[in-house]
């Protein structure tokens, strides 16, 4: 007899290799707004919740930097990210996040973050580092579908509680507010609106109830914030 094929389970984040593959449409959508918002060159940038290094890899093809940093918890995803990043700028610097303080104050021109702030307890504490470390006309771009205006969530929120994972409910106004309260002037818009959108029901870890769902996610919930800093 068939029957439902099973959810597979969810493996510790910083051992899931399997995040980078599925991130790159996500990432590319990214680099394409950072190409059309930022002007002038970028000599420094800092991912927040970095992992193994991917996205920071395609920032650096694009920008070439001259400084590296990521903030990441995990130690063995540290070291991953610092063994891939180490040859594509002249200064690399990976972090755990009580160490981000050591940043110097405005000395980063690009912020990235994408998909974190449900891991995150402190959400005022992340915007002020945010802040703090960006450079007058500095530009921070935060990814979010893991919020409490996707229908999806509340599923997905259970599903990483049962893995063992301490998530926070954010809703979209108060990630804006977060920001504007730290000093920042704050957008938001969905990170993509078209595209091809490669799905295995049988097989992903997070799933849909509909190719409505589905879409949704993808072009309308799946947020896409802008922080620039004020002069």
């Amino acid at each position: 007899m068939s029957g439902p094929v099973p959810v597979p389970s969810l493996p510790a984040l910083e051992d899931d290799v399997s995040l980078e593959h599925a991130n790159q449409i996500f990432w590319s959508s990214l680099l394409d707004h950072v190409k059309a918002d930022m002007r002038g060159p970028v000599e420094s940038i800092l991912d927040v919740g970095c992992h193994h290094g991917g996205l920071l890899v395609r920032l650096a093809a694009l920008l070439h930097p001259k400084r590296i940093t990521g903030v990441e918890p995990a130690p063995s995803a540290r070291e991953r990210s610092l063994f891939r990043l180490r040859q594509l700028a002249p200064a690399v610097t990976l972090l755990p996040p009580e160490r981000w303080g050591e940043v110097p104050t405005a000395s980063v021109d690009l912020i990235t973050c994408h998909e974190v702030l449900h891991l995150v307890a402190d959400l005022p504490y992340l915007f002020h580092q945010i802040s703090r470390t960006l450079r007058p006309h500095g530009t921070a771009f935060v990814v979010a579908g893991c919020h409490t205006e996707n229908p999806v969530w509340p599923r997905w929120r259970e599903q990483l509680q049962e893995a063992g994972q301490a998530v926070v409910d954010r809703a979209p106004f108060d990630i804006l507010r977060a920001g504007i309260d730290a000093g920042l002037r704050g957008a938001l818009r969905p990170l993509r609106r078209d595209g091809w959108v490669l799905y295995d029901p049988d097989r992903a870890a997070f799933t849909y109830s509909s190719a409505e769902e589905l879409l949704d996610h993808q072009y309308r919930h799946k947020l896409l914030f802008r922080f620039v800093k004020q002069p």
